[in-house]
């Protein structure tokens, strides 16, 4: 070998072991560098003994590990934002400061005072304010529900743009690596870049990355739609959805806007559209319908009593179907075709049936109407619900409106009126034309109850806590017979003139030995004229109310209220019945009121079993996610470790390798001085 060619291997040796002290001397600087990974100086040996040369500096990752890490940050983060905001709400939901039933609680507990003693002014102006404080309870609960939401809302528009600033960025690292590649420059840093940005945008939401034989990154999101294809990316803006309270995710694709938000999975997008789905939607309608029915069934139990003026209860809460409460509970979507030519409307008509579910209303095929209850997914057919209509004897728009009731529908023949009754909620909707394929109704029945709910009384004296029908035994009767009465429709004709019953009655027991049957009897009598009391008739086809048999306890119908004899009546004994004039002591409707806090309203029971369920499904929701999130950060911390075995730099291992490549970088050197003596040497000797 001539000493040129040793000093040529000399001098390439010498310069490949610098470039790998170089790029040992890039991994140890780079040790605590996010997202880099190590490189390493791949050496090629030149053919015929001629040296080594620098074939490439290599990256080295894994990309099937890369993808996974990105799909567990994904799924940790989703996690992790659920598991958040889960625990906000159920400390929200179970702290005593926020709770409806603690308030339910002193509400009660004031309405026994009033139920002890209805006379004392002092415990009706307190169960007022327990009252004011109970209202006050459910919309401050409901207002917090609402931050979270707007919260979400901002947060929604704050990843919009993150969202699309990472797509920007990744597309113009596609481009600058695609040039460089080109150009035989190196493009690791450039890949760590945007590997890096990527692990970032899978923070944010889940996509799909498809790793391009160009070198380029594309990248999908939702349902496939393209995000970052090469050097394009598209951009991710937040719109109003449906409900026009809530943001949602849409992609701006060649100026068009398609909503993604229902593809969305994965990231905290993902985590945060979950929560607001799963768990806070369903807590703020959960709460709305405790609240609707709570004041439904105090309205109408208030209704059945007298005050101290001796007239009728009026609205105790909010009347649940004002109308403009009932026009709020329905939106048309923005891209509906037909044209409302009045309000739609959402009547509250069976407060038992309420379910705590959003629902859509959809017109398909054929102008066929689908009800989607957003809860457990159930879907109804409206035209498969009863019909109301004759088509022999048809009826009016008005009179086939009237007549709907639960599970029955009526639709005009010409399409522009609308009414169907399901799940204690009665639609209206009267439109321009015939409803038209595509069209979407958003129903909220009970949404926005807490919201809504309100004290109507606020004068003490105002309370109807007595019965407006006052009970008399006669002072001659023998038997153990015990009169109640229950009053069910205070806009009967019986109390259609006011401070009085018309007409005022009495049941008088006859001998049994006068029966047919050999059983107790009894007659009812209209004593509008005491000297001259006739039998009472009520409907001429049932006739007079005279020798009726006599069940004990067995409930007596007549016009707005119903009589109970308990126990054994004698015959001759007589019990009368009048309004309840100056019956400031009378208890009765305070205790009826009283008696509605065990009372099951619903299908899962009282008001306050409702709550407590609500905060138990809470609860569970939070205790599953926190163990989720904790396995999803186990999986993560796994991914992320092999990743970093494989990725990452090691001290120890760079270090040796600098002591590696330094001795060879000195015997590279040594052998350019031998090649130098060897040639000063051939020098000498001629």
């Amino acid at each position: 070998m001539s000493s040129s060619s040793l000093l040529n291997i000399g001098i390439q040796a010498t310069q490949a072991n610098q470039t790998a002290l170089s790029v040992i001397g890039q991994n140890i600087s780079n040790v605590n560098t996010e997202g880099y990974s190590r490189q390493r100086v791949d050496l090629v040996t030149r053919p015929d003994l001629s040296g080594v040369f620098v074939q490439d500096i290599e990256r080295i990752t894994d990309k099937f590990l890369t993808q996974q890490v990105w799909t567990d940050t994904s799924s940790f983060n989703q996690a992790s934002a659920y598991a958040g905001m889960s625990s906000r709400l159920d400390n929200l939901l179970a702290a005593d400061t926020h709770s409806v039933s603690t308030a339910l609680d002193d509400y009660f507990g004031a309405l026994q005072s009033v139920v002890d003693d209805p006379t004392s002014t002092a415990n009706r102006e307190l169960f007022i304010a327990q009252s004011d404080a109970l209202v006050k309870r459910f919309n401050n609960l409901d207002a917090n529900l609402k931050s979270q939401a707007e919260t979400i809302n901002a947060q929604m528009d704050g990843y919009a743009s993150q969202i699309t600033s990472l797509a920007a960025n990744i597309a113009d690292l596609n481009a600058k690596i695609s040039t460089a590649a080109a150009t035989n420059r190196s493009t690791n840093d450039m890949r760590d870049q945007r590997d890096l940005l990527t692990n970032q945008l899978s923070e944010i939401v889940g996509v799909t990355v498809v790793d391009q034989s160009s070198d380029q990154y594309s990248i999908f999101i939702g349902n496939g739609q393209p995000l970052v294809i090469g050097s394009t990316a598209e951009t991710v803006v937040s719109v109003l959805g449906p409900d026009s309270a809530q943001k949602e995710l849409a992609l701006v694709n060649r100026s068009e806007i398609v909503n993604i938000n229902d593809e969305i999975t994965g990231g905290r997008v993902g985590g945060l559209i979950q929560y607001r789905d799963d768990a806070l939607n369903d807590a703020r309608n959960q709460l709305g319908m405790i609240a609707i029915g709570f004041a439904e069934s105090m309205n109408e139990q208030h209704h059945l009593g007298i005050n101290l003026n001796n007239e009728f209860g009026a609205d105790l809460f909010t009347n649940m179907n004002d109308d403009f409460l009932q026009q709020k509970r329905i939106t048309a979507n923005t891209n509906n075709q037909s044209i409302l030519s009045s309000p739609a409307r959402v009547e509250i008509q069976q407060v038992e049936l309420l379910q705590a579910s959003e629902y859509e209303l959809v017109v398909g095929d054929g102008n066929k109407l689908t009800l989607y209850r957003s809860s457990d997914g159930k879907q109804v057919r409206i035209d498969q619900l009863q019909s109301v209509d004759d088509p022999l004897s048809p009826l009016t728009a008005a009179e086939g409106i009237a007549a709907v009731e639960q599970d029955q529908f009526y639709r005009d023949p010409a399409g522009r009126f609308l009414s169907f009754a399901i799940d204690g909620v009665k639609v209206t909707i009267n439109t321009d034309t015939d409803l038209i394929q595509g069209d979407r109704f958003l129903i909220q029945p009970v949404t926005s109850g807490a919201e809504d709910l309100s004290l109507s009384l606020h004068d003490g004296r105002q309370l109807a806590l007595a019965s407006p029908i006052r009970v008399s035994s006669d002072i001659d009767n023998q038997g153990t017979g015990v009169a109640a009465v229950t009053v069910t429709d205070s806009k009967a004709d019986a109390f259609a003139s006011a401070g009085e019953l018309s007409p005022p009655i009495a049941i008088v027991f006859n001998d049994p030995a006068s029966s047919a049957s050999g059983n107790m009897t009894y007659t009812v009598y209209d004593m509008t004229d005491p000297a001259n009391p006739v039998v009472l008739q009520l409907d001429p086809l049932v006739g007079p109310l005279s020798d009726q048999t006599f069940t004990p306890g067995g409930a007596i119908q007549l016009d707005g209220y119903t009589v109970t004899v308990a126990n054994q009546p004698r015959p001759g004994d007589r019990f009368s019945f009048d309004f309840n004039q100056g019956g400031v002591s009378d208890n009765r409707n305070a205790f009826a009121l009283s008696n509605l806090q065990q009372k099951k309203l619903f299908d899962h029971g009282s008001y306050q079993d409702l709550y407590g369920s609500l905060v138990e499904k809470v609860g569970t929701r939070t205790s599953t996610s926190v163990i989720s999130e904790q396995a999803s950060k186990a999986v993560l911390d796994t991914t992320t470790s092999a990743q970093a075995s494989v990725s990452g730099v090691n001290l120890d291992e760079e270090a040796a390798k600098l002591v590696q490549f330094q001795q060879a970088y000195q015997a590279s050197a040594q052998l350019i001085r031998v090649s130098q003596t060897i040639f000063d040497s051939l020098l000498q000797s001629i």
